[in-house]
């Protein structure tokens, strides 16, 4: 039961770790970019969020997160409720990631710099949180599911990002 509430749990979130990733490829192929925060700067001197949150990334990330899903439903049509849970999955997973980069602005951390933990978990919390607070998760992802998810993700995410830093997509491994 367990592997089985794991593997419905991975196949669930599988939209937001598309979303997550899709940002970094849409800005190489594009080759430009706008930032969300318009480059405003704060009252502490830094940045609210830096370039790496693109206008460009965050468009691409919730559409290739949500088509991803809507592919998603049609093999496994229990898997999602509505395609507006797959929004705000897809959403919530970049409001993560923008969340992450505020608070790392906050402490002085440059954009591109390593956060253990908030890089790696922040779009995975935020997704679910969003999709709990608006729909309520799917019964199958409890708290040991969660958990799973939660370790799952932090290694994949160090070894996607090496191999993005292998295939020349992103500067840095981490």
């Amino acid at each position: 039961m367990v592997l089985e509430s794991f593997l419905l749990g991975l196949a669930y979130i599988f939209p937001a770790y598309v979303a997550n990733a899709t940002p970094v490829v849409a800005v190489k192929i594009l080759g430009r970019a706008h930032p969300i925060d318009c480059r405003t700067v704060m009252i502490d001197g830094r940045r609210v969020l830096g370039d790496g949150k693109t206008w460009e990334g965050l468009i691409a990330g919730v559409g290739f997160g949500t088509f991803t899903g809507f592919v998603m439903s049609l093999f496994i049509p229990y898997l999602f409720r509505s395609m507006a849970e797959v929004f705000t999955l897809s959403a919530g997973a970049l409001l993560g990631d923008i969340l992450g980069a505020f608070i790392k602005r906050r402490v002085g951390l440059p954009t591109g710099s390593p956060a253990p933990l908030l890089d790696q978990l922040g779009f995975l919390i935020i997704g679910l949180l969003l999709v709990h607070i608006i729909f309520t998760l799917p019964p199958w992802i409890d708290a040991t599911t969660i958990i799973l998810l939660m370790v799952f993700t932090f290694a994949m995410h160090i070894g996607t990002n090496l191999f993005a830093y292998l295939v020349r997509l992103k500067d840095r491994w981490y």
